[in-house]
């Protein structure tokens, strides 16, 4: 497949895994009758964010036989196509309600500096799972992946059920750092087990 191909099947993972996200949490609040703690909760959609981003790129991954480059690229479309959603909802919010110079320029530093780590998250996280599936560290690198990318989704649904204030560097530092930290797991068991 062509550059391109692997940028929009990236996208496309991408949109299908937010698509079964919503769908299955619609069904989950229509059906369910035990609310559960917010931890709990917040684990729960960690795991299935996880297995369904994820799971698609593994899937395109076994099924187009990707390369490294290939994952990279796909791992851009992911971040690419989440990008640009958030991007137009944080403008369409900002329209909606103008803040003044300060707020608005923190607003967007902490949107720009959160996106950051998570392009950074996409490349680790897809990376690590093509190790699993294409390269030679299986099952391992599989379940990394998954648990830690779950790590990551987890947090950020434990910190929106909490309504954590984003704009506050109390909550945003510690947060980033601890993103950080993930991806730098992600990015240590790639070079150990690539090495293989």
């Amino acid at each position: 497949m062509s550059i391109w191909s692997w940028l929009l099947a990236g996208a496309g993972t991408w949109v299908a895994a937010v698509v079964l996200k919503v769908a299955a949490d619609a069904i989950v609040q229509r059906t369910a009758s035990a609310n559960l703690p917010d931890w709990t909760a917040a684990i729960l959609s960690g795991a299935w964010s996880s297995l369904c981003e994820l799971g698609f790129a593994a899937l395109a991954f076994w099924y187009f036989h990707a390369t490294f480059a290939d994952a990279l690229v796909l791992a851009l479309g992911a971040a690419g196509a989440e990008f640009v959603v958030l991007l137009i909802g944080a403008l369409g919010a900002n329209l909606s309600k103008p803040l003044s110079k300060a707020k608005a320029a923190a607003t967007w530093n902490a949107f720009f500096a959160e996106r950051a780590v998570a392009i950074a998250g996409h490349l680790a996280s897809r990376s690590l799972m093509w190790l699993g599936i294409g390269g030679t560290a299986g099952i391992p690198a599989v379940g990394s992946a998954l648990g830690l990318f779950a790590t990551t989704e987890g947090i950020q649904a434990y910190g929106q059920a909490k309504e954590w204030d984003w704009l506050n560097p109390r909550t945003l530092w510690p947060f980033l750092f601890l993103e950080i930290a993930l991806v730098g797991a992600q990015i240590v068991l790639f070079v150990l087990w690539s090495q293989h």
